[in-house]
C-alpha cells in the first residue's frame, strides 16, 4: 500500500490534469501567479471541488513535510488564537494517562473547560492538523499536539508569539503613520500595542514572568540544529589565532564565546553583557576554563573598553537594532581596534528575492516583520551589511558575507584598516 504522502501527491497530480483540462476546455490559460482564474470558474462544481481536493493535498503534504513545529508556527492569526486557547487550558496534555485519544467528556474533566468550549476549540485546529477526529467525537493527538503537551517552550513559544509578537506587528503601519522613519526602540508597534513609552525589553522587565517567558521562547529556536555553535566554531578560522583574544559583544551566559574557548586552548575570551546578564553568568561559569575566559558588564552602545583584541564577536545583536543604532554600536568599537582587528557577526543574511527557496525567504521575512515591530530592528541581505559597514565607517573592510550550507545563520566579517 502506498504510504500517505505518495497518495498525497497523486490526488494532487490527478486534481492538476483534471483542472488543466477544465481550462483547455474553457479557452481559460494555464495557473499563473500573475493572472487569476476567472471567478466564474469557482462556481462549477466540478473545478470547485477539484481544486479543493488539490489544495487540502497540498495542506496535509506540507504538514508532512514540514512536520510538528512548522504545522505550529506556519498559521494564520485566527489559527493562531485557537492554538494559542487551548495550550492556555492545557487540551494537548489533558488525554488520559498512556492514551493518545480521548473523548470530549474526558478532555473537558481534565481541563476544566466545559465540553462544548473544548469541542469548539479542538475542532478550530482541525484543519491545522493539531488535532485528529477519525471517529466522530473522539479526538486523537498528532505530532504537533504532542509536541504541545511535552514540550513546555514550545508552549512558551505560543503564548509569547500571541501575548508579545502578534499585537506589535498589526500596529506595524498605525508605527510608521506616527513615527514616519524611526529607528527609536520606543517608537514601534510593540508600543502601541502596549501603550507604553518604553523599549519592548524594558517594558517586559516590568511585568514579572514576561522577560522570562520571552527568553525561554527564543531559546526553542536556538536549539535547533541550524544555531548549532558548530557551525560558527567551523566556518571561521579560529585555528589561524596562534594567540589572540575574542572579545564576545553582548555574549549573553556564554554559548558560544565559551565554546570558542574550549576548542581553541590558545584563544582567551571575553564575554560581555549587561551587569545582571553577566552576574547570573558568572554563577554558571565553567571552572576549568576559569583562566581563559572572562565575564565583563559592558554595555555595547558606549566605548569598547578591550583594546587590541583581534577578534569582536557579535552573536544575533544587530538584527534587534535599526540601522542607525547598529552603526552606533559599530562605532563603538572603534576606539578599541588594532589595524588588522576583526569584527565576527553572525546574523541572518536574508537572501535577495529569487536566489533562495520560498520557505526560507519567507521564514526570514517574518522575522523582519517581527524585530521591527518589537524595536525597530532588522534582518539585512547581504548588501544591508555592506552598507551598515561603509556608513559606519569607510575604514571597515568587508572580507567574507557567506552562510553554511546547514547553518541557520550566516557569517559577516570585516576587518579594521584604520
Amino acid at each position: 500500500m502506498a504510504s500517505r504522502a505518495r497518495q498525497l501527491v497523486e490526488i494532487l497530480s490527478q486534481s492538476i490534469s483534471d483542472i488543466e483540462d477544465f481550462l483547455k476546455t474553457q479557452d481559460a490559460p494555464d495557473l499563473s501567479i500573475e493572472q487569476d482564474v476567472p471567478l466564474s470558474f469557482h462556481a462549477n462544481p466540478k473545478f470547485a471541488s477539484t481544486k479543493d481536493a488539490a489544495l487540502l493535498a497540498c495542506k496535509e503534504l506540507s504538514t508532512l513535510l514540514g512536520g510538528s513545529f512548522a504545522a505550529i508556527t506556519n498559521q494564520t492569526t485566527s489559527e493562531f488564537a485557537n492554538t494559542q486557547a487551548i495550550c492556555r487550558f492545557k487540551i494537548p496534555s489533558s488525554f488520559p494517562p498512556d492514551r493518545d485519544h480521548a473523548t470530549y467528556d474526558e478532555l473537558a474533566a481534565n481541563s476544566g473547560l466545559p465540553e462544548p468550549e473544548v469541542r469548539r476549540l479542538v475542532r478550530s485546529t482541525l484543519p491545522s492538523y493539531i488535532f485528529l477526529e477519525k471517529e466522530t467525537g473522539i479526538v486523537t493527538r498528532t505530532a504537533a499536539s504532542k509536541l504541545l503537551a511535552y514540550n513546555p517552550l514550545m508552549v512558551q513559544w505560543v503564548e509569547m508569539t500571541a501575548t508579545e509578537i502578534m499585537p506589535a506587528t498589526l500596529k506595524i503601519a498605525d508605527a510608521m503613520e506616527k513615527w514616519p522613519q524611526s529607528g527609536e526602540p520606543h517608537q514601534t508597534g510593540y508600543n502601541l500595542a502596549n501603550n507604553t513609552e518604553d523599549s519592548a525589553f524594558t517594558h517586559m522587565a516590568k511585568f514579572p514572568g514576561r522577560p522570562e517567558q520571552f527568553a525561554q521562547a527564543m531559546s526553542l529556536f536556538s536549539m535547533g540544529p541550524g544555531y548549532s555553535p558548530k557551525w560558527l566554531l567551523e566556518n571561521y578560522p579560529w585555528d589561524s589565532l596562534e594567540t589572540g583574544t575574542v572579545v564576545d559583544v553582548g555574549g549573553s551566559k556564554g554559548e558560544y564565546g565559551i565554546a570558542i574557548a574550549r576548542k581553541y586552548p590558545q584563544i582567551k575570551v571575553v564575554i560581555q553583557d549587561l551587569p545582571d546578564v553577566i552576574e547570573k553568568a558568572q554563577s554558571s561559569a565553567p571552572a576549568d576554563l576559569g583562566d581563559r575566559v572572562e565575564f565583563m558588564a559592558h554595555d555595547f552602545l558606549t566605548d569598547q573598553p578591550i583594546k587590541d583584541a583581534d577578534v569582536y564577536l557579535m552573536r544575533w545583536i544587530l538584527h534587534d537594532w535599526s540601522d542607525a543604532y547598529s552603526i552606533r554600536i559599530l562605532r563603538a568599537l572603534i576606539p578599541a581596534l588594532r589595524k588588522g582587528a576583526r569584527i565576527v557577526l553572525h546574523e541572518y543574511i536574508v537572501p535577495e528575492p529569487g536566489k533562495t527557496l520560498t520557505l526560507q525567504d519567507r521564514t526570514l521575512r517574518i522575522f523582519d516583520t517581527a524585530v521591527r515591530a518589537l524595536t525597530n530592528g532588522k534582518e539585512r541581505e547581504a548588501n544591508d551589511w555592506k552598507a551598515l559597514f561603509a556608513e559606519a565607517d569607510s575604514r571597515f573592510q568587508i572580507l567574507s558575507i557567506e552562510k553554511p550550507p546547514v547553518s541557520s545563520l550566516g557569517i559577516i566579517v570585516a576587518q579594521w584598516e584604520g
